[in-house]
């Protein structure tokens, strides 16, 4: 009984399985093809421009960087400056202060 069962379903899964195309797997390189004629040859411009692609990552990430690092320098300068005003500032109340004080016992 069981072994009819199993002769049943065998032809099923061999015609399901003939039935399925083969597995293509897509690439996932960086750079595709897309040309329609193979005796098609590239230009100059793209030949030289290929030349300097695989120097525009890195020229990319090190320019990003050195602006990334002169805005970081830039703030620290700029903040460091802003304190030192407001402590001449405040040196400068402190005096004035002093004066009006002054003054205003004398006057009494």
């Amino acid at each position: 009984m069981f072994s009819q069962s199993v002769r049943r379903f065998t032809p099923a899964m061999v015609s399901l399985q003939s039935i399925r195309a083969p597995i293509t797997r897509r690439s996932f390189a960086s750079t595709a093809t897309f040309n329609t004629s193979s005796s098609a040859k590239p230009s100059a411009y793209k030949e030289g421009m290929n030349q300097y692609r695989s120097f525009a990552g890195p020229f990319a990430k090190v320019f990003l960087g050195g602006v990334f690092v002169y805005q970081v320098l830039y703030w620290t300068w700029l903040k460091l400056e802003m304190d030192e005003t407001k402590v001449e500032k405040n040196e400068k109340v402190a005096v004035l202060e002093k004066e009006v004080r002054e003054i205003t016992e004398t006057k009494k």
